[in-house]
C-alpha cells in the first residue's frame, strides 16, 4: 500500500486507541494486514531501477507529506483529536516501509516485510490495486473525521 494508506489507517487506529502502546501496535500490525490487500507499488508498473530516486519513491514522499500536513490539521483543528496518539499510530504504520525499503534496495533484505504476505498486483490487475487503495484512504480519512471531529 502506499503511505498515505498507512498513515491514515495507522492514525485512525492511533485515534481509537486506549493508550501509546497499543496505538504503536495497532499502527505496526495495520500494516502488514493493508499490504496484504490487494494493492499497486512500483512493481505494478514495471519500476526496478536500483536507486533511492525513482518515480514511486517521489510519489511515496510527496504522498507522506500530504498525509502529514492532513493528519496536522485533523489534531490541530478537531477537539476531540488525540494528537499524540493519532501521531504514534501514523508513525507506526510507516515503520515497516521507512525502515525496509532502504534495507532492500542497499541490502537485498527485509526485517518487517513478509513477501509471500504482501500482495501487489501485476500490471493488468491495476485498476483493482488502485481502487483498494482509494477505499482505504477514504474510509480512514472519513472514520478518522467522524472519531476526531465529533
Amino acid at each position: 500500500m502506499h503511505p498515505l494508506a498507512h498513515m491514515l489507517t495507522g492514525a485512525l487506529i492511533g485515534e481509537l486507541a486506549p493508550n501509546p502502546a497499543a496505538a504503536a501496535f495497532g499502527g505496526l500490525l495495520s500494516h502488514g494486514v493493508l499490504d496484504f490487500v490487494p494493492h499497486t507499488e512500483g512493481e505494478t508498473f514495471g519500476i526496478r531501477t536500483p536507486s533511492l530516486i525513482r518515480p514511486d519513491l517521489i510519489e511515496a514522499g510527496i504522498e507522506t507529506i500530504v498525509g502529514a500536513v492532513l493528519l496536522w490539521q485533523i489534531a490541530s483543528g478537531c477537539t476531540a483529536a488525540r494528537a499524540e496518539y493519532l501521531a504514534i499510530g501514523a508513525v507506526a504504520a510507516l515503520l515497516p516501509d521507512l525502515v525496509d525499503v532502504p534495507l532492500k534496495q542497499f541490502f537485498g533484505v527485509t526485517i518487517f516485510h513478509v513477501l509471500r504476505l504482501h500482495w501487489t498486483v501485476k500490471r493488468r490487475h491495476a485498476a483493482w490495486g488502485i481502487l483498494t487503495q482509494a477505499v482505504t484512504v477514504g474510509g480512514a480519512t472519513l472514520l478518522l473525521w467522524l472519531t476526531a471531529c465529533r
